[in-house]
């Protein structure tokens, strides 16, 4: 009504009358309404008779609006209603009381108005008349309170509103409101019943269009229904605990013959009215999810009108409402169905409970609840908690219900709130199915037989068996499960099998995410009636590890396979071992690891290896130490003769001494990477230092290395130099938990003699070079960054390292074709008091040149930790510039060489192109950043390095030198120079 055509939206601003019943009366919403009026004829006594002039001792003016309410066209009574409230707010009480039974004609005429703004106007010119009359409105309140009370459920919540303020308006005190309803019970239900009796044909006499007819009765109907259903619950439960009731000390007076009339007169409704059960049967969803409010009305209030006669009739239009498929309608329909089913249990069985019931049921599960899954999810667990254990098959019951509520999740496109409140209904109904076991099964075997079998054929074939194919989309012809289908099955689950093999690619994220942290949910619930329980799952969980395992001919897979396993065991740190619980290593991860880790061990996979780790991260490195080897039964080691006692330090280095170490730094391949992570993983807070000691022992093993006495074979190199870039992320890591306290958090830490060793001698070793030589001192080194200025080296090893790469740069240097560029280099040597390097290869000399500019490139920040004494910073950083210069120079003039030289010259030139790379990455903030008595000293060097160009080269032309020499000097100024030009 009221240029809004159909219910939907109308139905989201209407309360159901359940709330209503509170709210209304005292302080709740408002609301419609349409009755009292048949064609043009006045229903009530108090109007005169129709021989008399209804205006006589009416004011003219007031008289004349009031008769303009009469005519057709919605934009003139609203003009009317308006103005009569300005003239009613003009007259004192004693001038509108004449007006009143005149009002009272065209206000329940009004409430028929198809025009919504009319209705609401109506209840405004409604509330101006009550404030002003006061109580001289007692006469005719019997004749106003039936519409009165039916207008305060219009669907339209601006209409509703204006009602309710009506009402309040005239009965201040929740009291007031409270007793004026039970004085009128009996006009009330006269009103509503003459209501229902309505038809489309009889609502006017006019010419109206039939639809607006349609759509007028439809809500006079549905309006009634609901009201019938609150006044109800107010006058017969009286609702005194519920909000707008809780001052009210006492019960109002009239309260007994109020609930009285009340009862009887809902009776005669019900009988009249055959319980209501044809409008179950109307198009309009309003009328339906009404007549489930008046029946859960009656279930409550008047219970005693559902009795052998009709049981048998109400038990299969209540029980069997899943047919419903309109989600306006299921907030009410369970709200009639769970309180019908918890107040008349027998009555499950004076139906065919699988036909009416049951199959509907499951129709309404694989539909997804037709569409109103936040309503219906979240009432399932209570409506198992209403279902007579003795009128289900206990087993075959649960195994139907949760086949049927899983098919109709609909993955793929459910929304992210229905995702999560699907998998909560799941979660609390199979939880209560496996508590409340003892309903359905006699016997402590039949119980414990009861729920192994919800977890087989639910938790683990159901939500595992599609945890594991939505992780693995490329193996969706495979069967996970761990074990051969039970055929006794519905075949509702193989059904379900095809469906999501085809739609497991279109998941999203979340739903995996929800689906894995429900399983964990429910296994915790599990493990709280016993760990028995877990076994199945337990059992499955690691088939379905080694299988992953095992899978050597599909190895492509083995990656997607394991990372599914990795992230559900991040979802359990998350959802149980965050919260303390104990099961998921005991029951799940440490069985499983102990049976794959010689699996994992054989085989050259970093995704097993990576699956191992997050275990280690996850529950720490004694817990999975203790799994693997104490408590396993299966694990062949000798140094655990008893298997029952807990870990102590001695094992715990024994196992990283004797196996991990050997494993993880073992040969350089494709899982050395994942098992260098693992080896940090198990690093102990409480043991760090020893377990460090023992791995850099075992690392640089110098006296056994292939490549001789003091020196590390290439393959120990690389894992060394993969070890420590590893263990700088491990340092960041541990700084972001404590950075204070956790023991590896700074580099401190990871300090060892034989690493200063190593370095020192690699630093010094000689070409050839092999390929993991410089990346590993530059790892042990650091500095790679202007903010990372830490090392693994003591102070002493990095000098010495240094001083031996300046030296291979020095001696490069000296081999210059320019003149300018050996006397820098010969100035550099005389700062430095070295004597003038010998005359070698010059390939042997690129080469030391090279793998020093290597080592620098990733570790140059480092001389900043030296203090002025040291002048290693200055004659580096002066080395860096002079190569840098050299090159341009060198550019200027290879256009004017023949091939030949350009030949001869071209692996100094691509050299020099490194180092101005590397040059050009250090900003000129850190130039500046300097001390002043670094700063001073390399500016020296620089200027008398541009003097020997200018004075001493030759080989160009003296234009050439001087351009360069003033962009040299420009530089100078640019990057170093303190003083002002």
């Amino acid at each position: 009504m009221g240029k809004q055509k159909g219910e939907a939206a109308r139905s989201k601003a209407r309360p159901s009358s359940s709330s209503l019943a509170a709210s209304l009366v005292p302080s709740g919403a408002a609301a419609i309404g349409f009755g009292g009026y048949i064609g043009s004829s006045r229903l009530d006594s108090s109007i005169a008779s129709e021989d008399s002039n209804p205006f006589t001792d009416i004011d003219s003016e007031v008289a004349q609006h009031l008769k303009r309410l009469s005519r057709k066209d919605p934009t003139t009574k609203l003009k009317a209603l308006t103005t009569l409230s300005v003239l009613l707010k003009q007259k004192t009480g004693k001038d509108v009381v004449p007006i009143i039974p005149q009002w009272t004609f065209e206000y329940k005429r009004l409430l028929l108005d198809y025009n919504r703004e009319v209705r609401r106007a109506t209840h405004d010119t409604m509330t101006n008349l009550v404030t002003i009359v006061g109580r001289d409105l007692a006469p005719h309140l019997k004749t106003l309170m039936g519409p009165w009370w039916f207008s305060q459920f219009d669907p339209v919540s601006e209409v509703s509103q204006a009602a309710k303020r009506s009402l309040q308006a005239a009965f201040p005190a929740q009291e007031k409101r409270l007793d004026a309803l039970m004085l009128c019970t009996a006009e009330i239900f006269i009103y509503l019943e003459e209501n229902l009796k309505l038809t489309p044909q009889n609502m006017s006499d006019k010419a109206v269009a039939f639809d607006e007819l349609e759509e007028m009765h439809q809500q006079v109907i549905s309006s009634s229904l609901l009201a019938l259903a609150t006044l109800l619950d107010v006058l017969v439960s009286m609702q005194l605990e519920r909000p707008g009731f809780e001052n009210i000390t006492s019960e109002p007076k009239h309260a007994s013959k109020a609930r009285s009339t009340a009862i009887s007169s809902a009776e005669n409704l019900f009988s009249t009215h055959k319980y209501f059960l044809d409008f179950l049967k109307s198009r309009s969803t309003a009328i339906r999810s009404a007549t489930y409010s008046v029946l859960r009305s009656f279930i409550k209030n008047i219970p005693h009108a559902f009795n052998e006669e009709n049981m048998k009739t109400l038990a299969a239009a209540i029980l069997g409402s899943f047919q419903e498929k309109d989600p306006a309608c299921h907030s009410s329909m369970w709200d009639a169905m769970l309180l019908f089913s918890k107040r008349f249990p027998d009555s499950w069985t004076s139906s065919n409970v699988q036909k009416t019931l049951l199959n509907r049921f499951w129709q309404f599960l694989r539909n997804g609840c037709f569409g109103s899954q936040q309503v219906s999810y979240p009432v399932l667990v209570l409506f198992l908690d209403t279902v007579p254990p003795k009128a289900i098959a206990g087993e075959k019951f649960f195994l139907d219900f949760f086949q049927n509520l899983w098919a109709g999740r609909n993955p793929s496109h459910a929304s992210y709130a229905d995702q999560l409140v699907f998998f909560l209904a799941f979660r609390e109904c199979f939880l209560w199915g496996l508590h409340n076991a003892s309903r359905y099964c006699d016997g402590v075997d039949t119980i414990y037989h009861f729920q192994v079998t919800l977890v087989n054929n639910i938790l683990v074939k159901l939500l595992w068996h599609d945890y594991l194919l939505f992780g693995s989309s490329k193996n969706q012809d495979s069967d996970l499960s761990g074990k051969s289908r039970d055929t006794s099955v519905d075949s509702v689950q193989h059904s379900y099998e095809n469906t999501v093999e085809t739609l497991i690619i279109k998941y999203p994220k979340s739903y995996m995410q929800e689906l894995g942290k429900c399983i964990i949910e429910i296994l915790s619930g599990i493990y709280s009636l016993g760990d028995v329980l877990l076994s199945a799952f337990s059992a499955t969980f690691q088939e379905n590890c080694l299988e992953i395992f095992q899978q050597t001919e599909n190895i492509e897979r083995l990656p997607e396979s394991v990372d599914h396993v990795i992230k559900f065991l991040l979802l359990v740190e998350q959802h149980a071992v965050q919260k303390g619980e104990t099961w998921p290593l005991i029951h799940l991860v440490g069985p499983m690891l102990a049976k794959a880790f010689p699996l994992i061990r054989s085989l050259d996979s970093p995704d097993a290896v990576r699956l191992l780790t997050v275990a280690v991260l996850i529950f720490g490195p004694r817990k999975i130490i203790q799994e693997l080897f104490v408590h396993n039964k299966e694990q062949s080691c000798s140094h655990f003769s008893d298997r029952n006692r807990e870990l102590d330090r001695e094992d715990f280095i024994h196992v990283f001494t004797e196996i991990f170490i050997p494993w993880c730094l073992h040969g350089n391949n494709c899982s050395t990477s994942a098992r260098l992570d693992l080896l940090l993983a198990l690093l102990d807070d409480e043991f760090f230092a020893e377990q460090w000691c023992s791995v850099v022992t075992c690392a640089t093993n110098l006296e056994c290395s292939e490549a001789g006495p003091g020196s590390i074979d290439s393959n120990n190199m690389a894992v060394l130099a993969m070890l420590i870039e590893k263990a700088w992320e491990e340092i960041k890591k541990r700084k972001e938990l404590d950075s204070n306290h956790l023991q590896g958090s700074c580099t401190d830490h990871w300090h060892h003699e034989l690493l200063d060793t190593a370095a020192v001698s690699v630093a010094c070793s000689i070409p050839p070079f092999r390929t993991f030589d410089a990346q590993f001192v530059r790892a042990v080194l650091g500095g790679s960054t202007e903010d990372n200025q830490s090392s693994f080296l003591s102070r002493n090893a990095m000098i010495l390292i240094f001083e031996e790469l300046f030296r291979k740069l020095l001696t490069f240097i000296m081999e210059s074709s320019f003149t300018w560029v050996r006397d820098a280099g010969s100035l550099l040597t005389a700062e430095a008091k070295y004597p003038v390097p010998e005359s070698k290869s010059s390939i042997n000399m690129l080469e030391m040149a090279q793998f020093a500019l290597q080592i620098l490139d990733r570790s140059f920040f480092c001389l900043n930790t030296f203090d002025e004494e040291s002048e290693l910073l200055t004659r580096i950083s002066a080395a860096i510039f002079i190569f840098d210069w050299e090159y341009s120079m060198m550019k200027t003039s290879v256009d004017a060489l023949d091939q030949e030289s350009v030949k001869r010259i071209k692996a100094r030139l691509d050299f020099g192109e490194s180092v101005h790379a590397f040059h050009c990455k250090i900003s000129n903030q850190f130039w500046k950043s300097l001390s002043i008595q670094n700063r001073k000293r390399l500016e020296s060097i620089l200027i008398q390095s541009i003097r020997f160009a200018i004075f001493k080269e030759d080989k160009l032309n003296t234009n050439k030198v001087t351009s360069l020499c003033c962009l040299w000097m420009l530089q100078v100024l640019e990057c170093i120079s303190q003083d002002e030009y």
